[in-house]
């Protein structure tokens, strides 16, 4: 054989190695993408299943309703576990956060140790059913990074809090009343303000749909509120959401006012990103700034949290993060003696504030995750 035909065959070769090898190679990269966590996912998204709270029910039921109650209403040994006590504490934290707790608190009598992680997933979701939050199809997992993922969140009208026939009887109760009289039968307003686009959306936004309702409830229509029902008023509600644009869900609106209190109007595409003076988490490298101050750089986005202090926990689930690039000028950082942690990864908490020259962490902890910055 020539040289020539030599190098032919084994390019040809080549060229039918690579090209078999190609399906494979598609496969492993779809099945590592399939294994990353879904980025900025919410609880509202069916993060688990009936099945898995239901086991997580019998669970709660043998070890915690003690101190939790059965209701999950709390009692003097342990906190409310649904409504407004739960929502204002975990709020804009994440299901990694809260498991954590549970896995290294729970149960407090008997020792973190009594109940598996497992089951204490399981006990998670069963939480979160009972907090209405609606399952899904695939179970929570025991997985840091994809519970990080899970960002605990009060419902939003982007998650459908009203059915498409509550609209419809919303929609038929509001042009068989008053109301188009002062707002015009296609909300524009008249005598009486737009209730739908920019205005109607600027004045009720990031506010909660029980204050819309308890503004029609007991106001509407003037000096005759109790002309239309209260169960036709939350249909009118659903109406007015429907209006602007908010999807529909599988369940109606509730006239129950903890339930529209827990629920936020606000716009698409809104920030998701943490406000100023909010209370952050972030995770990045100590070093000397300017003026004999410090740094903290390659920092992760602000994460909000409502815990002054790191635990454990929580330092062990931020060695894994991985780091950014943003950095941090720190504020009252004297008492956590950061010499002594020069170079470190280090895990913040504080009061945050930044603008388009400036950014700040006010300190409440600052502590060691690593002694190398690495990663």
């Amino acid at each position: 054989m020539s040289r020539r035909l030599m190098l032919f065959s084994a390019v040809a070769a080549w060229i039918v190695l690579f090209a078999t090898a190609i399906p494979e190679v598609e496969m492993r990269i779809v099945a590592a993408a399939q294994q990353q966590p879904s980025a900025d996912r919410k609880i509202w998204d069916g993060v688990y299943t009936v099945a898995q709270a239901e086991r997580g029910r019998t669970r709660f039921q043998a070890s915690c309703i003690r101190c939790h109650n059965a209701e999950l209403i709390g009692s003097d040994r342990g906190p409310a576990l649904k409504g407004n006590t739960f929502w204002s504490k975990y709020e804009n934290d994440s299901l990694a956060s809260l498991f954590t707790l549970i896995r290294d608190t729970m149960p407090r009598d008997g020792g973190a140790g009594v109940v598996s992680d497992e089951v204490k997933i399981d006990i998670l979701a069963y939480i979160m059913m009972r907090n209405d939050v609606p399952a899904g199809s695939e179970e929570l997992k025991l997985n840091p990074a994809s519970l990080e993922s899970i960002k605990i969140t009060k419902k939003g009208v982007l998650d459908g809090v009203y059915t498409e026939a509550q609209a419809e009887r919303g929609k038929a109760n509001f042009l068989m009343g008053r109301c188009g009289g002062c707002h015009q039968l296609d909300l524009s307003g008249d005598r009486g303000p737009a209730l739908k686009g920019d205005a109607f959306l600027s004045h009720w936004e990031n506010g909660s749909v029980n204050a819309l309702f308890r503004k029609i409830s007991e106001g509407m229509p003037p000096n005759a509120p109790n002309e239309t029902t209260d169960d036709a008023k939350i249909d009118i509600v659903a109406y007015l959401l429907q209006s602007n644009g908010f999807p529909p869900g599988k369940t109606d609106l509730k006239l129950d006012a903890e339930v529209l209190e827990g629920i936020e109007i606000a716009r698409k595409g809104g920030s998701s990103t943490a406000p100023n003076f909010a209370l952050v988490q972030v995770i990045g490298c100590l070093a000397k700034g300017a003026n004999n101050g410090w740094v903290l750089t390659r920092t992760t986005e602000p994460a909000l949290t409502k815990q002054e202090a790191s635990t454990p926990a929580t330092l062990r689930d931020a060695q894994a993060k991985a780091l950014g690039a943003q950095t941090f000028e720190l504020i009252s950082v004297k008492p956590f003696k950061p010499e002594a942690h020069d170079g470190h990864k280090m895990e913040a908490r504080g009061l945050l504030y930044r603008d388009s020259n400036d950014a700040r962490l006010n300190l409440t902890s600052l502590q060691m995750v690593e002694q190398t910055c690495n990663n």
